[in-house]
């Protein structure tokens, strides 16, 4: 029986107790997903470039996005990843601290798939993740 690949998540975010957070989840989930944690703009939009060019390098089945990033921050990168063929309908979910009333609507014309709000409760961040990867991943 030949196993079947593993589906690829990309987290840009430049926290790293976040990053260690979902890395944990994604590590017990009961799925056979692969993270792929970059914690900048530039890096994440290089990355998914040279996904969409080279046969060999995973092309994320979701991608979590947080706002502020250094060198390009979530929202000048986000409509930059939906000019890339292979990304146009990729969910991509803005997974960020910045109050959803702020910025939720514009990420959102900005081509978000969805805005999500960290919670500042450990448990509550832990299961948001949790339903994230439950619904948007195949």
């Amino acid at each position: 029986m030949q196993s079947s690949a593993p589906t690829d998540v990309l987290l840009v975010e430049d926290d790293p107790v976040d990053i260690y957070v979902i890395q944990r989840i994604v590590a017990d989930f009961g799925h056979d997903l692969h993270l792929w944690a970059i914690p900048d703009g530039v890096e994440a939009l290089l990355f998914l470039r040279k996904a969409r060019l080279v046969a060999h390098t995973p092309r994320p089945a979701l991608i979590l996005l947080d706002l502020k990033l250094p060198q390009m921050d979530g929202a000048l990168l986000l409509p930059q990843i939906r000019q890339l063929p292979a990304y146009q309908a990729t969910p991509i979910i803005i997974f960020s601290s910045t109050p959803k009333e702020r910025e939720g609507a514009r990420c959102l014309q900005l081509g978000a798939t969805a805005y999500v709000q960290k919670s500042t409760d450990f448990d509550a961040f832990c299961n948001a993740v949790k339903t994230l990867l439950r619904h948007w991943l195949p």
